[in-house]
């Protein structure tokens, strides 16, 4: 319940991870802390996916507005901290700083190059969405899924208890089979609108701003954040030792990345 002395923060969620995938993050947020997360972007029909994720920023615009009552942090993780930015840009009266955790931003001839790449078909091969959408979407009733994912790479160095909860968050029992509920054509189809155009927002940042990237990251590259950095005017902190998905590798420690950043520009307020 909100309250004048709660802080609310908002968290999106990374392409694929439903928001309760990262409870064990929401877990170590202090009690005055009210956390809210839109369970899965582009899922509602009112918010198709479209170029640059333009409707997956007005979903959150409307998610924040009918849900939060008041001006809210957002944090996202890689996609999600795309669409947290460009929120952030478009309606910095509902947002009070935004905490980005490695977000796939490309900047000068890597932007334009990304660009190309989408009008042809080979924007599956040298993005995600190629694996994403051939990706299995179901299993045999009884089957131990967080082995199953322990056992693929990308969630090789998760904590056990982040995939227990992206499996609560992105497995339903229907139709006799355990089934994805995060539709893997939706899942694609993020990948491949990745926004290429976030030079439109260099700016026009106005609320504080916190860029996390993993030092071993595959997809926050330094030498493509230089110029999003700089024109952004937003903090970069680096999380050694961490990879793309570090934020369920170490949800305890950016649990307190992220509590101690909003602690400090709430007493800068």
């Amino acid at each position: 319940m909100t309250t004048a002395t709660t802080i609310s923060l908002h968290f999106a969620h990374a392409n694929g991870f439903p928001g309760g995938s990262y409870q064990q993050i929401f877990n170590q947020f202090p009690d005055d802390f009210e956390v809210h997360a839109l369970p899965k972007f582009a899922h509602s029909e009112r918010f198709p996916v479209n170029a640059n994720l333009a409707n997956q920023v007005l979903e959150l615009i409307d998610y924040l507005t009918h849900t939060v009552a008041k001006p809210v942090y957002v944090v996202g993780h890689s996609m999600g901290a795309v669409v947290s930015f460009m929120t952030a840009c478009e309606r910095p009266d509902l947002i009070k700083g935004v905490i980005m955790l490695d977000p796939p931003i490309a900047s000068g001839l890597a932007r334009i190059a990304f660009k190309l790449l989408k009008y042809s078909p080979l924007i599956d091969k040298f993005s995600p969405a190629g694996k994403a959408k051939v990706r299995c979407q179901s299993w045999p009733l009884g089957t131990d899924l967080v082995a199953y994912f322990k056992g693929k790479a990308l969630f090789k160095n998760f904590q056990l208890a982040c995939i227990q909860d992206y499996v609560d968050a992105a497995i339903d029992e229907r139709e006799g089979k355990l089934q994805l509920n995060f539709d893997a054509q939706i899942e694609a189809n993020i990948y491949r609108n990745v926004p290429h155009n976030i030079n439109q927002y260099y700016k026009r940042l106005s609320v504080p701003g916190l860029l996390v990237t993993g030092s071993h990251s595959d997809v926050c590259i330094p030498s493509m954040l230089a110029t999003f950095i700089k024109k952004s005017k937003i903090e970069h902190l680096v999380f050694e030792g961490g990879g793309h998905m570090f934020p369920l590798e170490k949800p305890q420690q950016v649990a307190k990345i992220i509590t101690d950043r909003v602690r400090l520009w709430e007493s800068e307020i």
